[in-house]
């Protein structure tokens, strides 16, 4: 095998849970849902209470809503893996994932291929709900939102397995 076989293929296996989370705008809108519920409407009913008073290391006092953001992203993720996990059920009961498993490409290579791919849609879930937290006044340096990039990936790949 060659390295543009395991490149179509994994090209392939991430452009098609791309294309199926595209088309299932339930799903997109159901994953954020959740995490935008518990920011808009929680945290501001838990803001006056909880929030980070000004102690070491931080210089100036944390509202809940700044403190809770990074939790929800881990939530977005938890249940996005949980959600590919369940992709991966439908495939082999429909048969698409018999197709994978007959190719000549190793079985830990379509495990990963299917990892990565989980991985990618919740990035795209992630930084959607932070583009939303942007605006709703939760804001980080712009060089922070490219440092969280391989955070995001090793913590997908880890909550998709």
């Amino acid at each position: 095998m060659k390295v543009v076989h395991y490149w179509r293929a994994l090209w392939g296996i991430v452009w098609r849970e791309l294309r199926r989370f595209m088309q299932q705008r339930e799903r997109f809108v159901s994953a954020l849902v959740r995490p935008l519920l518990w920011l808009f409407v929680f945290a501001a009913g838990f803001r006056a209470a909880l929030g980070i008073a000004i102690t070491p290391p931080y210089e100036t006092y944390v509202l809940y809503e700044v403190y809770i953001t990074p939790g929800l992203v881990g939530m977005i993720q938890l249940f996005n893996g949980m959600q590919s996990s369940l992709s991966m059920v439908y495939d082999r009961e429909m048969g698409s994932m018999r197709i994978l498993l007959v190719s000549p490409l190793p079985r830990w290579f379509l495990l990963l291929s299917k990892l990565l791919a989980g991985t990618t849609v919740s990035l795209l879930q992630v930084y959607t709900f932070l583009a939303v937290a942007w605006f709703y006044g939760i804001k980080a340096p712009w060089l922070g939102y490219l440092w969280l990039l391989p955070v995001l990936l090793l913590s997908g790949l880890m909550l998709g397995a």
